[in-house]
């Protein structure tokens, strides 16, 4: 949808991991009214950078396909694993249990 109006049916399209998908529509269906504007912003300045980095990540996994290889730029590191797993951690922290009513 780059470049036109977004609606809230294009940028839940524009999720395609399911997961994040549900995590949009759970964030637009559980925020006030007032603090719409600025969720929905988020999301707009997320699925435009998505939009704008997917040729890169169809390229890259090309040549994973091709290769069986990322570029060295991609190799795991000590320092890539930590953050990975930080992220991991604050994520998981930031997440409700599933099944929780």
């Amino acid at each position: 949808m780059s470049g036109g109006e977004w609606t809230i049916d294009g940028i839940a399209h524009a999720l395609s991991v399911p997961e994040q998908r549900m995590k949009f529509l759970r964030d637009i269906n559980m925020t006030p009214l007032t603090e719409l504007p600025a969720v929905l912003d988020r999301w707009v300045r997320h699925v435009t950078a998505l939009e704008a980095a997917r040729p890169r990540i169809e390229a890259l996994r090309g040549q994973f396909q091709e290769t069986g290889q990322l570029p060295a730029e991609f190799e795991e590191t000590e320092e890539s694993v930590a953050a990975f797993d930080e992220l991991r951690e604050r994520t998981l922290a930031a997440t409700p249990e599933r099944g929780a009513a």
